[in-house]
């Protein structure tokens, strides 16, 4: 068994069994804009990378198992410069101002962040043939108990995936790297049993978040942020704005939207403000310096 290398495949394939109309994968490039992702050669744009990784292949072709980058040993090993590149350095930043007094917000901030929990398929659980891992940075394919369920079997990383000023990487470990490609590749820090089904219900199931379509525009001093939605709880909704990043927490109907935005350049956050209108919050950024943002987001630029 063979395992395809093309991007939105990653399936395991027997090479005489395969064909012009067996991988259906995707022959552009990885684009990340205004926080959202999706590939150069369609349509599909999401905010979460995970949601990103679905994204179904847009062109039929044959498997392949041709590395990435056959022609340059030191990008196809990135063990080679695991510790190379640091951490970005914390700045310090002035704690997040809330502007408008709610409970909700209230009760919001004073929780603290719960610890990572790994999720774990159930004993005696049933695979199917060629099911792939579900755990970040790993690839492999469901074959046997023996071979596939067994302790360590799984290296994988058990972070989120982080883009920070052109570097990418996962929050449990150092590597950084500016390639796409390279950040795919980047070994799993802690060795596991592998993921084929789990005990988690989806995502969406558990919070029934959603994602709001926002626009931004601007003038000499300020910037002017819209998020959409219909049935907005105006008292449950807030914006707490930092000096160079805001958080957004929209309840509408039964649903919420949740965003952190690192900003490209500092703000006034007493200056800064946020409205609740009918059909979306419209949020004032007051720029600390009068200069032009050519983006939104500080990992954009």
């Amino acid at each position: 068994m063979q395992t395809c290398t093309r991007n939105g495949c990653g399936q395991s394939y027997e090479p005489a069994a395969n064909n012009d109309m067996a991988c259906q994968y995707h022959p552009g490039k990885p684009v990340f804009h205004e926080g959202l992702k999706g590939w150069t050669c369609c349509k599909p744009r999401e905010h979460s990378f995970d949601d990103f990784l679905e994204i179904k292949g847009c062109q039929l072709g044959p498997h392949s198992s041709e590395p990435k980058h056959k022609d340059d040993p030191f990008k196809a090993d990135l063990t080679k410069y695991d510790d190379v590149l640091p951490e970005p350095a914390a700045e310090p930043a002035a704690p997040p101002v809330a502007t408008a007094a709610t409970a909700a917000a209230a009760a919001a901030a004073a929780r603290e962040p719960e610890a990572e929990i790994i999720d774990e398929d159930p004993a005696g659980v049933k695979v199917a043939a060629g099911a792939k891992c579900k755990r970040n940075g790993c690839t492999a394919a469901y074959e046997d108990e023996e071979r596939s369920h067994g302790a360590g079997q799984c290296q994988f990383h058990p972070g989120r995936a982080v883009f920070h000023e052109g570097t990418k990487g996962w929050s449990c470990c150092k590597p950084r790297v500016t390639d796409f490609d390279e950040f795919m590749q980047i070994k799993g820090c802690q060795h596991g049993r592998h993921l084929f089904v789990g005990t988690r219900a989806p995502a969406a199931a558990q919070a029934q978040t959603e994602k709001c379509r926002r626009d931004f525009y601007q003038m000499a001093n300020d910037v002017i942020v819209s998020v959409y939605a219909k049935k907005i709880h105006k008292d449950r909704s807030t914006v707490k704005f930092g000096a160079q990043a805001m958080d957004v927490h929209v309840e509408y109907g039964d649903k919420t939207y949740d965003e952190t935005i690192e900003l490209f350049a500092e703000i006034d956050p007493q200056a800064s403000s946020f409205e609740v209108l009918s059909t979306k919050i419209e949020i004032k950024l007051a720029k600390k310096a009068p200069a032009q943002w050519p983006v939104l987001e500080k990992d954009t630029q």
